[in-house]
């Protein structure tokens, strides 16, 4: 009798063991909740390893195993939109009121994440949010280091007290969306105010995208458990241990002791941490179903020009790869005008460009808001405008509806007219138009020299013809070039023109910088993260895209830029930032990196982002230096006035 007690006793545990486990869903399944119709739709959890999970839905059962760390994972197989309320079972969970529709994920920073009680307009409406089979989700603020499974949050339906401190551009997007299609549909809001577009990324992400092999590079150094931050930091243990020895023979002979090796850079977790956000508030929602998602975010990012269009394809890589969805629609807003403080004119127009090349990644769109911002106010309060306008681009694109042509008018080309230039324009059918019925505004004319004045603006069709009495040849024109731009130009579906510059960013007088994405080397380079960011096209005044030298007190020190083959040239731009003592720098040419003969020199005044100009008849050079003669006394941003700065460095043949 007793092997047969042994076995039913065995038996007795392994029953429940493999029938009634406990199995666990991550949040992003809780009542109420919406799974994307016509995919493929994955649910996945937790559960003990190797025990069997059964996955029952729609008619639909579907079984998994749990792998060797307790992880499983099923597919649902397509399935046509569904307002009656289901039940999702996985093993022992019961998940309620599970609903069939379109499922968009609401994204960036504080424009995003603006509450619909936050402006009167929103507010509003709140009485009126109650909309059954419209469902909420809002990932809670945190972050991570390293890649989470899940996060705590709950899917609510659409009523005034879950609406009320939802994302208003997300709740009124899917309203519309709702309405349209006669669907449920979900929103879910992972967004935080004030952060940078880096932390939601991935750094597989990152690694997709070749211009930002350096930044990455610096990225993993400093992120625990990356192989490049364990061997930064061995090294790091080598050089102190060798300074210990140091120490003592040094207070054995009664010498000064050396300075201690300065600690490599970690990162902690918070919100300005590359990948923090993508691991906390991203990952745990992989591989939710889902038809696309909306992005608002770029103040935060606003002064480094086009680095940010290649951070941006490094996000898309990064969802696109763990949603397993190559083609995941992406729709942006247009950052709006705003004041930025002291900051040049142009530097948010300059943005905007960025922003615009961003419609060359594909399944992209971008809903310009120029029209409806608030000089004042960095947060406009027509939410509803702006998510109307991000609704168009997934109405037209998303589902079928042909006759929306979400776009505004769009710079296209130009052409010189005697002494007039015509501008023309994409997305004009049905003509141009005046906002407010007054002559067009924030048009600009220049001839060769550059120097812009204001211009007559008459529409002709899908042109505008521009004039002006003090440019007798006009040569360039530009529209909008200012972060105080409120213009009046839109089409006939009352969409807005954004900003556009002729001869920007690649000048068609001045033709290719040939020292764009070139290598350099430094005398005295920067050991604090600011050795990057010298020929990557941004003027921007911080790292990772303002370069620096070493806090050394010696005088001078120079950095070699390699333009990797020889370039007849005959001006190079160079700038110092706002922060930092530079003061006078000297530009040299060589044609073999050893002899170097300056073709000139500027002074930088103290605590002004400014750029310097160097003309010079045609020179043949490999190779560019710029040395740093010395330093103002005073401080600027707070950085010791041992640094040497420069914000970009570009290089011409000027025809």
């Amino acid at each position: 009798m007793k092997p047969l007690f042994i076995a039913l006793f065995v038996s007795s545990f392994a029953i429940p063991h493999s029938s009634f486990g406990e199995v666990r869903l991550p949040s992003i399944f809780t009542d109420h909740m919406v799974l994307q119709r016509d995919k493929a739709v994955p649910v996945w959890g937790k559960a003990a390893p190797g025990e069997e999970v059964v996955v029952e839905f729609a008619g639909q059962k579907k079984t998994a195993k749990a792998d060797a760390g307790g992880k499983w994972m099923v597919k649902l197989d397509p399935m046509p939109a569904n307002a009656e309320p289901q039940v999702l079972k996985a093993g022992n969970v019961s998940v309620q009121d599970v609903l069939i529709g379109e499922v968009w994920l609401a994204s960036g920073q504080s424009n995003m994440e603006w509450e619909m009680q936050m402006k009167p307009d929103s507010q509003a409406d709140i009485p009126n949010t109650t909309h059954p089979n419209l469902r909420l989700i809002e990932v809670p603020k945190t972050t991570a280091l390293t890649p989470q499974d899940d996060v705590p949050a709950k899917w609510a339906r659409s009523a005034p007290e879950s609406a009320a401190s939802f994302s208003a551009i997300g709740y009124y997007f899917g309203l519309r969306l709702h309405e349209e299609l006669k669907v449920p549909v979900g929103i879910i809001q992972s967004a935080w105010g004030g952060t940078r577009i880096e932390p939601w990324t991935s750094i597989e992400g990152f690694d997709a995208v070749p211009e930002l092999k350096d930044f990455v590079a610096d990225v993993r150094a400093k992120l625990p458990g990356s192989a490049a931050y364990r061997t930064a930091h061995e090294k790091h243990l080598a050089a102190v241990e060798q300074w210990s020895k140091a120490v003592r023979d040094a207070l054995e002979k009664k010498q000064p002791v050396p300075a201690m090796p300065g600690q490599p850079q970690t990162f902690t977790a918070d919100a300005g941490t590359p990948t923090a956000l993508y691991n906390a508030m991203i990952h745990p929602l992989v591989p939710f179903a889902l038809r696309g998602a909306i992005w608002y975010q770029g103040e935060s990012n606003h002064n480094e020009g086009f680095v940010y269009t290649d951070k941006k394809k490094a996000l898309l890589a990064s969802w696109r790869s763990v949603f397993q969805q190559p083609e995941l629609p992406f729709y942006f807003v247009q950052i709006a005008p705003f004041q930025y403080g002291t900051e040049e004119p142009e530097i948010l127009a300059q943005f905007w460009q960025a922003q615009r090349k961003c419609l060359d990644i594909p399944h992209t769109g971008m809903a310009v808001i120029s029209d409806i911002g608030e000089i004042p106010d960095i947060h406009p309060a027509k939410k509803k405008e702006v998510a109307r306008r991000l609704s168009l681009w997934a109405l037209s694109k998303e589902y079928g509806r042909s006759e929306i042509d979400p776009n505004g008018p769009l710079y296209a080309s130009h052409s010189v007219e005697g002494a007039a230039i015509r501008v023309k324009f994409a997305h004009a059918t049905g003509g141009l138009a005046s906002r407010d019925g007054k002559a067009l505004t924030h048009f600009e004319i220049a001839g060769r020299d550059g120097l812009f004045q204001p211009a007559e603006a008459q529409i002709d069709g899908d042109s505008v013809v521009l004039t002006s009495a003090k440019v007798p040849q006009p040569r360039r024109a530009r529209f909008a070039w200012s972060k105080l731009a409120i213009a009046n130009l839109m089409n006939a579906d009352g969409l807005p023109a954004t900003a556009f510059h002729t001869h920007w960013p690649v000048d068609p007088d001045l033709g290719d910088n040939f020292a764009k994405g070139c290598a350099w080397t430094s005398s005295d380079k920067n050991t604090y993260g600011w050795d990057t960011g010298l020929t990557d096209g941004s003027w921007a005044s911080f790292a990772p895209n303002c370069y620096a030298t070493s806090n050394t007190e010696q005088f001078p020190k120079h950095v070699t830029i390699d333009l990797k083959q020889p370039r007849t040239l005959n001006l190079i731009l160079v700038g110092a930032p706002e922060i930092g003592s530079t003061k006078t720098v000297a530009i040299s040419v060589s044609t073999d990196g050893k002899t170097f003969r300056e073709v000139g020199k500027h002074v930088f005044p103290l605590a002004k982002a400014t750029r310097a100009s160097i003309s010079f008849p045609d020179t043949e050079a490999k190779y560019i230096r710029l040395t740093y003669l010395d330093h103002h006394a005073q401080l600027a941003g707070g950085f010791p006035n041992t640094f040497g700065f420069t914000t970009e460095v570009e290089a011409y043949r000027v025809r």
